[in-house]
């Protein structure tokens, strides 16, 4: 364990080595939910980029939360009744790992998040 926490850790360092972090948005499936000491989140393949790198699309992209100070690092939301091929949408803080290759961490402002997408709460209503 220890030793997946000092990759989690060099993985979010060496990202500020690529290029300057920037906000993402896009739209996707749910694929796998994960949990380990300090971070959480879910993988998400992505269907629609709405605002970043057009190299995502198709991708599968971990989105999620670290136990950083929340004075410091205000969190953002996960909802909770995300389920396994869920459609979603991500707002969150873009980290290159490598040219083409990204993750996306919801600690640093708390309008980040994993929500369901929207398109298919309108879509359920349309059809009742």
């Amino acid at each position: 364990m220890r030793l997946y926490l000092i990759f989690l850790g060099l993985l979010v360092l060496s990202g500020s080595a690529y290029a300057e972090d920037e906000d993402t948005r896009f739209d996707g499936q749910a694929l796998l939910y994960f949990e380990n000491v300090g971070a959480w989140g879910w993988y998400i393949s992505v269907d629609q980029v709405i605002d970043g790198p057009a190299d995502m699309l198709g991708q599968n992209i971990s989105v999620y939360m670290t136990s950083a100070n929340p004075a410091e690092y205000p969190p953002g939301f996960i909802d909770p009744d995300i389920k396994i091929g869920d459609n979603v949408s991500v707002y969150g803080s873009l980290q290159y790992i490598e040219p083409g290759s990204y993750h996306v961490l919801l600690v640093g402002s708390d309008e980040y998040y994993i929500a369901p997408d929207i398109r298919d709460e309108v879509s359920a209503n349309h059809q009742s």
